[in-house]
């Protein structure tokens, strides 16, 4: 990470947990802006694959608890609650990637830092 500001004119460390901010969507916007700072891309990278990832699940979740109203109401909670968690553990994670990237650190969450890497490559 280096202190000079980045394409976008904000300092790597400002752009970094920017990019988590509004999970996949700023991770997008950040990833196809800067263009210099690649610990600001992998950030942005990292955002994209994770919080796209669960955005997706939790929403097929939630699809399934609402087809199951139509043909197994009883299903309904558990699919309700399992979305819930995920989405609950996600906010976690969130809280937690921003803090590591807003102190300068390149917190590598697994599976999808592999995948950052091959993005920002």
């Amino acid at each position: 990470m280096t202190p000079d500001p980045i394409s976008l004119g904000l300092p790597g460390r400002v752009a970094a947990p920017l990019a988590y901010a509004g999970w996949w969507v700023t991770g997008v916007l950040f990833w196809f802006l800067e263009r210099r700072d690649l610990f600001v891309r992998f950030h942005a990278a990292q955002a994209c694959v994770v919080f796209g990832a669960i955005a997706i699940v939790v929403a097929t979740l939630c699809g399934i608890a609402g087809a199951s109203l139509l043909f197994m109401p009883n299903a309904f909670g558990f699919w309700a609650w399992t979305a819930g968690l995920i989405w609950v553990a996600g906010l976690v994670l969130w809280v937690v990637a921003i803090w590591h990237a807003a102190n300068g650190r390149l917190w590598r969450i697994p599976v999808a830092a592999d995948i950052a890497d091959r993005m920002c490559s």
